[in-house]
């Protein structure tokens, strides 16, 4: 196989990720772009499928290697197997991409009941967590070691109808912080990326709403929505050498619109 990143500070070979929510979206631009810059990609999904179609299809070209792992991040025992399965597979895992998450509550804060707060913080912040320290012996015993958090601009604001799901991601952004703090002498790097408004099914019914996209728009520096790569692009460089220097930031991919204020 070819190697064209080989010696270039995005080259990624010999390395091993985990991408959870990695079968669509901004979890499998993430798993492509990673394994064409040479690591290999151990593919986490609910929909084992889609996951194996998006194995097949990096297996296919030049660069790492894919595995699917069909795993409910919710439940940590399955979260155990994923890390299991990924061992077994691949060794050590040194870059962990915590993509996956849930948004299931949309509603005033008095809605927002036990089980749905709960269920959030499992999926958003929990599996995170208990991934990271599963992982992160082997991180420290190596001195190398890559967590990456996909966020949410929303996370930067306060919202009168996203409760469960900004409260989640706020505890993982500073999750991460206080990982990158702990362990950033000993070769760790964990950062947060928040997306803003990125072209993928979870945003369809946005982007289908002409009156919601105009406002989104509003704030827009760069007057589109975003593609995956362009989160992915930032993947690969925290995940590389290229990124050897950054620790504990949240990077907002946003086209700009958490700076802008708009009258």
């Amino acid at each position: 196989m070819s190697a064209p990143f080989a010696g270039t500070l995005f080259d990624l070979a010999g390395h091993v990720a985990i991408v959870t929510g990695g079968s669509r979206g901004i979890g499998r631009a993430i798993a492509e772009r990673l394994a064409q810059h040479g690591a290999n990609v151990v593919l986490c999904a609910r929909k084992e499928a889609a996951a194996r179609e998006v194995c097949d299809m990096i297996n296919d070209r030049d660069g790492g290697r894919a595995i699917a792992a069909t795993t409910n991040i919710t439940r940590a025992v399955e979260l155990d197997g994923l890390v299991a399965a990924a061992e077994a597979a691949f060794g050590t895992i040194d870059i962990l991409v915590a993509n996956a998450g849930l948004h299931i509550h949309v509603g005033p804060s008095a809605e927002m009941s036990d089980a749905v707060l709960e269920k959030t913080l499992d999926g958003n912040f929990h599996a995170l967590r208990r991934l990271s320290q599963r992982l992160l012996p082997g991180m420290i015993a190596q001195r190398w070691g890559r967590i990456i958090n996909i966020g949410s601009v929303a996370a930067h604001f306060g919202s009168g109808i996203y409760h469960s799901y900004t409260l989640s991601k706020v505890m993982a952004m500073q999750y991460v912080r206080n990982i990158a703090v702990e362990h950033g002498e000993a070769g760790v790097r964990a950062n947060t990326i928040s997306p803003g408004l990125i072209a993928t099914d979870m945003a369809k019914d946005l982007l289908d709403d002409p009156q919601a996209l105009s406002a989104e728009m509003a704030r827009s520096t760069v007057g589109r929505v975003g593609r995956p790569d362009e989160v992915a692009g930032l993947v690969v460089a925290l995940a590389s050498a290229a990124g050897g220097y950054v620790n504990g930031q949240t990077i907002a991919v946003d086209g700009g619109q958490t700076i802008r204020y708009v009258a």
